[in-house]
């Protein structure tokens, strides 16, 4: 299965972490970067 790369774009730190494991929870999801 290919693996699909996410980054993650939000200005509230809490929200882009909370995002962060949650998508990388899922085998088929990589967070690559965030701003």
């Amino acid at each position: 299965m290919e693996q699909i790369h996410v980054f993650l774009a939000d200005d509230h730190p809490v929200v882009r972490e909370g995002l962060k494991v949650l998508i990388n929870a899922q085998p088929d999801m990589e967070v690559i970067g965030e701003a």
